[in-house]
């Protein structure tokens, strides 16, 4: 009768041990994902190929802009405005540069 009491407080210790581990596991994953998360953001954002793919878009939205006839010009401004405010500008070529300022301004 002792050896299977002892037997029973040993899988319960034991299922109470794992279910501490979880726990612990799900509270240290909770803390940590965010910044997991915000440095896979900030080296993605860095990357040459979104880089590339941004400025591509950004000179194709340009594009649709410029031949664009005035109805569709207005309609396409808040669109291009808004692609072109998520993107820093500092990383955008100059003639992208100078595309917004003008867009913005309302001379294009």
């Amino acid at each position: 009768m002792k050896q299977i009491s002892e037997v029973l407080l040993a899988v319960v210790l034991m299922i109470v041990g794992v279910i501490g581990l979880c726990y612990l596991s799900y509270q240290g994953y909770s803390y940590f994902a965010p910044k997991y998360r915000a440095v896979d953001n900030s080296v993605f954002k860095e990357s040459e190929q979104y880089n590339d793919g941004m400025v591509r878009d950004l000179e194709n939205l340009q594009l649709e802009y410029i031949n664009a006839d005035q109805a569709h010009k207005d309609a396409l401004r808040a669109i291009v405005l808004h692609r072109f405010s998520v993107y820093p500008e500092d990383r955008m070529p100059y003639n992208l540069r100078n595309f917004y300022d003008k867009l913005r301004s309302g001379g294009v």
